[in-house]
Parts: C-alpha cells; structure tokens; sequence
C-alpha cells in the first residue's frame, strides 16, 4: 500500500451524476486543507479512527479538529481534511462528478496523537 499522498483510493465508482469511493487513510498530519465549491461531500467511517480538519467557507484560518465517529455531509465550500488517528482508516467518501478542488495551505502542520492513560 502507498500513502505517500496520504491517502489510496481502494474503490472508486462514477455513477450518473454522483462519485463515491473508498479510501485509506495513512496520514498522521496534515499541511493544507481543501474544499468544493460546486459539491457537497460526504465522508463515512467504515474502520479505523480518524479526524476530520473543518473551516468555514469564508474562515479557512478558524480550524476546528471533530472525531469523525459517524457520517458527515458538508456544505459546498466548506474546507476540510481527514487524518487517520489509527495506522490506516478507511472512509467512503462520495462527491458529484462536477466537483471542483480549491487548496489553501495552513502554514503550519496539524498532528494527530492518541495519548494512553
């Protein structure tokens, strides 16, 4: 498996209209979040734990960390980026086929650490 780019697609299907597909997650930082303008995006759990990075559209600074622990669907714009928490996560993540990318680097790193009590 190669997660260079911190993530593989396992599946991926283009239906009429619609995109889903299934990803491993390898990521235990991230350095720029992204967003859709022209998409909503869904984004499922199926094993593994992961975060997901959210900024509002017109905030991309204001970042908030969520326990991505059921599925989420966000808004066109929304900016966003899931980091796996475990060694690999996997998530069905599914867009329209129209779906547009913007990124905004952070300047700096998020890291992702379990800490054991």
């Amino acid at each position: 498996m190669n997660l260079a780019e911190g993530y593989e697609s396992l599946i991926k299907v283009d239906s009429k209209g619609w995109v889903w597909a299934i990803l491993t997650f390898g990521n235990r930082s991230i350095k720029r979040l992204e967003r859709h303008p022209t998409s909503k995006e869904s984004f499922e759990p199926v094993s593994g734990t992961s975060v997901i990075a959210l900024a509002p559209p017109g905030a991309p600074d204001s970042v908030e960390l969520f326990l991505l622990d059921r599925a989420v669907v966000l808004n066109e714009g929304v900016w966003h980026e899931v980091m796996s928490l475990s060694d690999v996560s996997t998530l069905k993540i599914t867009e329209n086929n129209d779906v547009t990318d913007e990124y905004r680097d952070l300047g700096y790193s998020l890291i992702t650490a379990l800490v054991y009590k």
